[in-house]
């Protein structure tokens, strides 16, 4: 018998974890920007440290700022979503949570704050509604006739329907029923506080899951699942959501991980390990405890759990403490206290052991857990030897940094009826990943499922489970909503949640079976094909925006910065552009919203704000406009990328704007140095490109999203177009007036790519403390990477709570030159001569967007100001931070000669 082993886990480096309990103060200015301050300074104030209150509120003056504090009647409801604080209607950003669920605080140093007339709350996507959907289903019958009078109603107003399943045809197989391999599944259960988790207050979890196995008794390819958000316990009693890790008396936990047994048992039919992993107690601690919300533990909970699962496959006895019962418990000891749970299960660890090839792993988050396996794939590039992650699934994530993923094949699953994360912000994985972030070689691809909700993708948050309802709360909403009204609109799109699942299940299945066992059977669901798979492709609407491996695409242009390349005649005009209206930093592209635009964040989903990085410049593109049908946009091809013979299609992304009531039209016409030419409309190769998105009163629809055109190079040649000498692609407008955006347009050849995790630099900002000061004056904060790069590398360092004169963080960006490890990125400090409430205060900085280097261990910090003036109360003042050195000592590199 081999030696009995501890396993060690947690073993990322902790960040510290950030009070924001404190009034404060930071920047002015952008960081970076030449010139003193230009805020008010509040020491004109009184010497009250208290400068405003209300029903329920107080704003508090501390280190040349203020705290804003707002008491809740009663905790927030457990979602994906992020609290926000609100100022007399000026969003003050992301609100850190009290450890019992009844304050919400958020610090700024705009004076503004001193007057506030009202503090209020919402949620990052927008709104503050904490109302729940329906707790039942309706009846699947009356759904799918709705379905049906929908698709009726379609082309009946010379538009297409809003609902259209099917794609471009079926995959040759499915992949749920393609494998017929026996397999058996257990669930595991070491305690419910049998882990340490990282960065997160320092409390223990559970490691607890189920697993799904071949029993074959060879090395599969590892699929880990993580799931999101979610309430971790239930009332017994009344069946509704409860908190609290582990779960207090009178309730029962939610298995959340054993929600996706469709895609797990599809899987190991197929000849796939997968391990579904519990995360319920991140979920009671995250918004209290964690620096990001959870996205680190949840990443490093993945990563400890390939520790376990390695030295179980290789026959070790591992052992975890449960600090609830005080008692050590082995793997076997776990897979029995799991059967209360799952009493099927019959495993052993030693029929486990060997079931698992560890060349070959793929990750599935959901939701929060989305996030939470994109961080675990840039925490492991960050590991001396890193796992061998070959592909990530993020089903409906959030994406509140802003994360950048190299090296991985990834899809981003997007549900059009999210009641949760209705901004849709996780599509910002493949936005900033996208076009040469880094130079590797894999497909990345957002997913739009149309009529899902966020939930039914797990059956432990769907109806009748208890704590579960229908995320989407507009019942009566004629696309989204389930009520009778809803259903008898001849709008509804919404599937059943039997559909949702099941496509779900497809999907999931599909993409794993795809990147890891190179099944082409199932490519055409995530290039941009169009294919779906028979079980789902009679109701499923699914639409696919795909970037290829850089080996087997060529850009002609991204549309993202100007360039003589691509010109605008005529009537039309062609302007580079970038995010939505509101940002309170200057930025170097006019927004892509129109003029007074009222489009909410879930509207745009492309120019959403993180809340970690809300003024970092976002997804820029070519906003097409015209007045008439005269001119046109042309886009010449390089001389050196005339040959697109080698490649299988033309592709493009394309969306109408919103000054498009609901659909508008552009010729494409190619042409080559011959002046041979081939034109079509582009209504006529995808309607969806130049049709606005299903709309309703809410502002959560009508959302802007670039649909993918493809056009097979075989229909160029058929045209008797030159493939070795192409001269040009021209959009001209049909009609009199519109407009569209323009992004990424490539020839490629659909694949998969090379995916490789490889050790990559990461990217940390440092903790600093610097003195409050009685006026103006500069301080510098650490940027560093955790070892030189040979390629340039890029990052955005945020300040959350500091102004720029209206109510908004601010943001810069830094450079790393090959071989330098550090830049001393400066800010400003706002400076009185007034006490504050508290004799220091906390502010939570975050670095984002990075290239050629990942996101690291330490990529959320603190910036503490001290208050030099003393306190109003009678918390003693600590001692003074003395004059700040050189932050850029500890990161160099020694040079050796």
């Amino acid at each position: 018998m081999s030696a009995r082993t501890r396993v060690r886990t947690g073993t990322r480096i902790p960040r510290p974890v950030v009070a924001l309990a404190a009034a404060g103060a930071l920047v002015t200015a952008v960081l970076g920007a030449a010139g003193p301050a230009s805020a008010a300074s509040p020491g004109t104030e009184t010497a009250s440290a208290q400068v405003a209150s209300g029903d329920g509120w107080t704003v508090t003056r501390g280190a040349a700022g203020y705290t804003v504090s707002l008491r809740l009647g009663s905790p927030l409801p457990i979602r994906d979503d992020m609290p926000e604080l609100v100022a007399d209607g000026l969003d003050l950003g992301p609100a850190a949570e009290s450890a019992n669920g009844r304050t919400l605080t958020a610090t700024t140093t705009d004076p503004a704050v001193a007057k506030a007339s009202s503090i209020a709350w919402q949620w990052s996507t927008g709104g503050s509604s904490t109302a729940t959907g329906p707790t039942s289903l309706p009846s699947a019958a009356d759904q799918l006739a709705a379905q049906r009078r929908t698709l009726a109603k379609g082309g009946k107003d010379g538009h297409p329907s809003p609902y259209h399943p099917g794609g471009n045809g079926n995959t040759p197989a499915d992949p749920t029923t393609v494998g017929h391999g026996s397999y058996t599944v257990a669930d595991y259960d070491f305690g419910a506080q049998s882990i340490a988790l990282a960065d997160i207050g320092g409390i223990r979890g559970e490691l607890e899951g189920r697993i799904y196995v071949p029993t074959d008794h060879r090395p599969h390819p590892l699929v880990i699942f993580l799931h999101g958000r979610h309430s971790s316990c239930y009332n017994t009693t009344t069946l509704k959501g409860a908190s609290g890790w582990p779960c207090p008396a009178g309730t029962a936990p939610i298995l959340s991980y054993a929600g996706y047994d469709g895609a797990g048992e599809a899987l190991a039919a197929a000849g796939y390990t997968v391990v579904s992993i519990s995360a319920n107690a991140i979920n009671a601690n995250d918004n209290q405890r964690s620096p990001d919300d959870g996205a680190g533990t949840r990443g490093q909970l993945v990563l400890d759990t390939l520790t376990m699962l390695k030295a179980v496959n290789a026959g070790h006895s591992v052992s975890y403490h449960d600090d609830v019962t005080g008692q050590d418990v082995d793997f076997d000891q776990a897979l029995a206290a799991g059967r209360s749970t799952y009493p099927e299960g019959t495993m052993t660890a030693r029929q486990f052991a060997g079931s698992l090839d560890f060349n070959s792993i793929g990750l599935m988050g959901h939701s929060r857990g989305g996030e939470g396996v994109v961080t675990a794939a840039t925490l492991n590039e960050g590991l001396p030897h890193p796992w061998a992650i070959k592909s990530v699934f993020a089903l409906a994530p959030i994406d509140f940094t802003r994360v950048t993923l190299p090296d991985v094949i990834t899809t981003t699953l997007l549900p059009y009826c999210d009641g949760d994360v209705s901004d849709q912000q996780g599509q910002h994985f493949y936005a900033d990943s996208r076009d040469g972030t880094f130079a590797d070689d894999v497909q990345r691809s957002d997913i739009w499922v149309m009529g899902t909700d966020h939930d039914f993708y797990n059956t432990s948050w769907t109806p009748p489970y208890p704590g579960a309802s229908d995320d989407w709360s507009q019942a009566d909403d004629p696309v989204c909503g389930t009520s009778a009204t809803a259903l008898a609109s001849g709008q509804n799109i919404r599937l059943t949640a039997a559909q949702q699942y099941q496509v779900g299940s497809a999907y999931i299945a599909g993409f794993f079976e795809s990147s890891l066992g190179h099944q082409a059977a199932f490519q055409g669901m995530f290039d941009g094909s169009g294919t779906e798979p028979p079980s789902v492709a009679g109701y499923a609407d699914v639409r696919t925006v795909a970037q290829q491996p850089a080996s087997t695409r060529s850009d002609i242009t991204t549309f993202q910065s100007a360039s003589p390349q691509v010109t605008a005649t005529g009537d039309v005009t062609a302007t580079v552009c970038a995010n939505k209206y509101g940002r309170t930093v200057p930025e170097p592209l006019p927004d892509c919203t129109l003029p007074g635009s009222t489009l909410t964040n879930q509207q745009v989903p492309y120019w959403t704000p993180a809340n970690y990085a809300p003024n970092v410049p976002l997804n820029p593109m070519t906003h097409v406009t015209w007045t008439g049908t005269g001119g046109g946009v042309a886009v010449s091809v390089p001389a050196r990328q005339r040959d697109v013979s080698r490649y299988d299609e033309m592709t493009f992304d394309m969306s109408p704007d919103e000054s498009v009531a609901s659909a508008t039209d552009m010729t494409l016409t190619v042409t080559d140095t011959s002046g041979r030419h081939w034109s079509q409309p582009v209504s006529a190769l995808n309607p969806w490109a130049v049709t606005r998105m299903p709309a309703s009163t809410s502002n959560r629809l009508g959302k802007i999203v670039l649909q993918q055109v493809h056009v097979p190079t075989s229909t160029l040649r058929r045209a008797g177009l030159d493939l070795h000498r192409l001269a040009s692609v021209r959009f001209t407008p049909v009609g009199a007036a519109g407009g569209t955006y323009l992004s990424d347009l490539s020839f490629d050849t659909p694949s998969m790519g090379t995916p490789h995790s490889h050790p990559r630099p990461t990217v940390n900002v440092d903790s600093m403390s610097a003195e409050e000061g009685s006026g103006p004056s500069t301080a510098k904060v650490a940027v560093y990477l955790s070892r030189p790069s040979t390629a340039p590398v890029t990052t955005y360092l945020t300040v959350l709570g500091a102004t720029t004169g209206a109510l908004g963080p601010v943001m810069s960006q830094a450079t790393f030159h090959p071989g330098s490890t550090c830049v001393a990125v400066p800010f400003p400090i706002t400076g009185d001569t007034l006490p504050g409430a508290a004799p220091s205060t906390a502010f939570k900085t975050a670095v984002s967007v990075s290239t050629n280097a990942v996101l690291g261990a330490n990529d959320f910090a603190t910036i503490t100001i001290r208050e030099d003036d003393g306190t109003t109360g009678t918390t003693p003042p600590i001692p003074p931070v003395g004059p700040q050195g050189d932050v850029c000592a500890p990161h160099r590199i020694p040079t050796h000669h």
